[in-house]
């Protein structure tokens, strides 16, 4: 198990994304019944540190999009739902995480402030104007 732990610290934890599908997986093995029997029991409680590691985890990455702050939301809620967390306090660190990742994902990028709308001006070519045609008189004029 410390060869899996290994390999997945390193991988997949530079996102919400990455950390929520092995959050994800974490809680469909425990959730299986083959993972109750009294052998698996050293299996069991490895995969159960590790998914509260990964819990822990949510807190410190910054959300990306609507998405991933929706992911964080559902770790916060499956936890206090489930008592699981013996600690609360990083739960209280994941919301401000949220809000702080809720901040930055409603503030306007700062690159449409520095655009001015003459740069948007489009320039054409201007088209000859048609000159307007004069009456021709049939009669010749009278001297």
């Amino acid at each position: 198990m410390s060869d899996m732990n290994n390999q997945t610290g390193s991988e997949g934890s530079s996102s919400v994304s990455g950390l929520g599908l092995r959050w994800a997986a974490l809680r469909g093995m425990l959730s299986s019944p083959l993972i109750e029997a009294e052998e698996q029991r050293a299996l069991r409680d490895d995969l159960v540190r590790e998914l509260q590691t990964i819990e822990r985890d949510f807190a410190t990455l910054s959300a990306r999009n609507a998405t991933e702050v929706s992911a964080k939301i559902d770790v916060a809620k499956t936890v206090l739902r489930q008592g699981t967390a013996h600690d609360h306090a990083w739960v209280v660190e994941l919301l401000d995480s949220v809000q702080a990742d809720l901040r930055v994902l409603n503030t306007p990028p700062a690159s449409r402030h520095e655009r001015t709308p003459a740069n948007l001006q489009r320039r054409f070519a201007t088209a000859p104007q048609p000159v307007p045609m004069q009456a021709v008189e049939s009669e010749p004029p009278a001297a």
